[in-house]
């Protein structure tokens, strides 16, 4: 059987034995590539450095200690930090206990996702801002809006209480359907699901983000499970959030953390294609997506980003069929479903008539193939009859901003229906 092991995302494990021959083998079996520490850390190395409090040497824990004071880029977790004096280290992972090491993988995931939102947000402000567009600045007084999933426990009655005296408005959803509607009505700054209350279906409701409902692009917190052992389907929605909260806390300090990360993912989120919020220059009236001179403008910030990160990229191009690209009507339902269906770092332009293009940030080819996939099924939803055929290009070291995007527009084309 071949191995490929080799692909999981490696991570620098520091501790001691036996200790050090337990974490590895939990670090493999949660999907991480574990290697061993060498004596003297390097804190400018990309992988994440994992730290056991309780058999790492007292001379690891001082040096981690004078590196977490004058600031250091690189992502640390701490492992058996219950009752234990820590450092402090800014965006530090703790991990209290060793079964915790199970969700490690994605509460680095998770971690990953926050860090290309924040920089899609900030690049896509330069862009718009060097064509020309005014942008409003950010309303500290605004008021967020959060999308509960799952049923009505106590603790969401509670907390609705609480955060309505913050200012933050809580909205339910106990259905797809119901979340799908208050989707179309509303934008919302992120959706809330709790592990911690959750009934079996907390898996099920994992598919509302991770599928093809329209919630893919809503950043998802998550309220974990304490000293909990997670099912496939809890693990792989820990992986699609954007923020975990440890519930370890009191339900005042969990109000507080939802309250900020609500204000801060509202006032951070990525500029969409809003007609009052820009010129001409930035937004096509017709499909309600970005104009090609905007995503021109905005491709190089994106490619090299995706290279300073070690990232994937690629470019999802959708073509309507000849009679649908001369409609505006079905411009205008496509970019619809587009718009509906994409993440809020995804980047969406009508490149020309019929012709649509997506970048998508740390993305690879596979990826752009099952937002093709979706955005095929949403138009059978919305029972549009016009055809479109796609292709997606995932960057290369030797592409330019110029030739990723015009092999992104030339064939061949895959059709979506092969026997409609």
């Amino acid at each position: 059987m071949l191995d490929f092991s080799f692909y999981d995302p490696p991570i620098e494990v520091a501790a001691g034995s036996p200790r050090l021959e337990m974490i590895v083998a939990r670090l493999k079996a949660a999907g991480l590539r574990p290697y061993v520490a060498s004596e003297k850390l390097d804190f400018s190395v990309a992988d994440p450095l994992l730290v056991d409090v309780d058999s790492a040497s007292p001379q690891t824990v001082t040096h981690l200690a004078r590196a977490a004071m004058i600031g250091m880029p690189r992502q640390i977790v701490l492992v058996n930090t219950a009752g234990a004096q820590v450092p402090r280290i800014e965006g530090a992972v703790h991990l209290r206990q060793d079964k915790d090491l199970s969700t490690l993988r994605s509460r680095l995931a998770a971690l990953a996702r926050r860090g290309s939102r924040q920089r899609e947000a900030a690049i896509r402000r330069e862009s718009a801002q060097e064509l020309g567009a005014r942008l409003p600045p950010v309303d500290v007084d605004a008021v967020p809006a959060l999308l509960y999933l799952g049923d009505g426990s106590p603790f969401f009655l509670s907390l609705q209480g609480a955060l309505r005296q913050r200012e933050v408005e809580l909205t339910a959803a106990f259905s797809r359907p119901t979340a799908r509607q208050h989707m179309a009505s509303k934008r919302f700054a992120a959706a809330l699901i709790d592990l911690s209350m959750a009934q079996e279906d907390a898996g099920g409701m994992g598919r509302w983000i991770s599928e093809e409902d329209g919630l893919a692009g809503l950043p998802l917190i998550v309220i974990s499970r304490p000293q909990a052992e997670y099912t496939e389907r809890e693990l792989a929605l820990l992986s699609h959030a954007s923020e975990i909260i440890d519930p370890a806390e009191d339900d005042d300090v969990i109000v507080s953390i939802i309250e900020t990360l609500c204000r801060r993912l509202h006032a951070n989120a990525p500029m969409m294609p809003l007609p009052g919020l820009s010129t001409l220059k930035v937004t096509d009236l017709v499909s309600g997506l970005f104009t090609r001179g905007f995503f021109e403008a905005h491709l190089p910030r994106q490619m090299q980003v995706a290279h300073e990160q070690a990232e994937a990229f690629s470019v999802l191009t959708l073509r309507l069929d000849v009679d649908a690209a001369k409609s505006l009507p079905a411009q205008k339902a496509a970019g619809e479903v587009i718009r509906r269906l994409i993440r809020d770092t995804d980047f969406a332009a009508l490149a020309e008539p019929g012709v649509f293009v997506i970048s998508l940030p740390a993305t690879p080819y596979r990826g752009g193939v099952r937002l093709a996939e979706r955005i095929a099924d949403g138009f059978s939803r919305a029972g549009d009859a016009a055809g479109f055929s796609w292709r997606v290009t995932e960057r290369r070291n030797y592409h330019t901003p110029q030739t990723l995007l015009s092999t992104a527009l030339i064939g061949p084309f895959v059709r979506a229906r092969i026997a409609a």
